[in-house]
């Protein structure tokens, strides 16, 4: 799901009773028009879903999904006018189109954090948002707090959680890392808070990076954490910065991933590991043979649909 949340309007958030749900079927070429027509009658979120069977996308990062059909929704308070205001905003002949859901009273911000809970990877990691509690079963394991945002990563993923299994199963102390579309930066400031030296976090999206740099700082490992578009990566390798890793994560997807084996063999130290995340299970064998001049890699875990690759770097 793609999500614009928080429309802002310059106004301060109305004293509503209730909301509702309008909500659109369309076609991939409808999809944007009645986006902003939604926004633009006031939506306090706007939301894509996919409404057919099958989901691609058109590169990566995945920013633009290619749906057959897309269900747009609006959510609105249920005192307000956005069912006439949409009208204004939509060809006459998509009116018709549009349904309307009432929702029940939920305080909306309790009951998402509620859903919301500690998660324990191993005896030596928890990740937490920061308003949680953490159980006393927790005791002196290392902890990263870091709440849903903007940027991919707050661990509840099969392929989030497939990495940080696998880094609590490891003696990261004093070692290098890279967290390579790093996301939030969840991979990078757990391999820190289990003893790590220094992380470098890539990514090509600059929101990430300033929410990655930013939850970094919250855990108290931002003096060792540094972030870095791709395309300077290959400057930091000349100039011999962080590089060899001893350990680099990868939690993309499987095509990206593809083009990247002679990127990975430069920044990772002959020995050092590769862990590949963000991969379905019949994807594996092509990443295998791909990474084979530079990496031996194998199935390392597997979680529902979701496979892990991991293996040294040939010397």
């Amino acid at each position: 799901m793609r999500g614009r949340a928080g429309v802002d309007t310059g106004d301060e958030v109305p004293d509503v009773s209730g909301w509702i749900r309008i909500e659109m079927v369309c076609g991939r070429d409808r999809a944007d028009m009645i986006e902003e027509a939604l926004a633009a009658a006031g939506a306090a979120a706007v939301s894509l879903e996919d409404a057919g069977e099958d989901s691609r996308f058109e590169s990566w990062p995945p920013v633009r999904p290619i749906w057959d059909k897309v269900r747009v929704s609006g959510l609105f308070p249920k005192r307000g006018d956005g069912l006439e205001r949409l009208a204004h905003h939509l060809p006459p002949e998509l009116r018709g189109e549009v349904r309307r859901y009432e929702l029940p009273e939920t305080d909306w911000v309790r009951a998402g954090r509620d859903r919301i809970k500690p998660m324990r990877f191993g005896d030596r990691l928890w990740v937490s948002p920061t308003w949680a509690d953490l159980p006393p079963e927790a005791g002196s394991a290392a902890v990263v707090r870091l709440d849903p945002g903007l940027a991919f990563g707050a661990g509840s993923h099969p392929s989030t959680r497939l990495c940080l299994r696998r880094m609590v199963g490891q003696d990261l102390v004093g070692r290098c890392i890279v967290d390579y579309g790093c996301g939030s930066g969840i991979l990078g400031i757990a391999a820190l808070r289990l003893g790590a030296k220094r992380c470098l976090a890539v990514d090509v999206d600059p929101v990430a990076l300033e929410a990655a740099r930013a939850n970094a700082v919250r855990n108290g490992v931002g003096d060792r954490f540094d972030i870095m578009f791709p395309e300077e990566v290959a400057d930091a390798v000349r100039r011999a910065e962080h590089f060899p890793s001893d350990l680099l994560a990868a939690n993309i997807l499987a095509d990206p991933l593809a083009e990247l084996p002679r990127v990975f063999g430069d920044l990772v130290a002959p020995g050092g590991e590769v862990m590949l995340a963000g991969i379905l299970s019949h994807q594996a064998g092509s990443l295998i043979e791909a990474y084979a001049p530079w990496f031996r890699l194998a199935a390392a875990a597997r979680e529902e649909d979701w496979i892990l690759l991991a293996g040294p770097r040939i010397r």
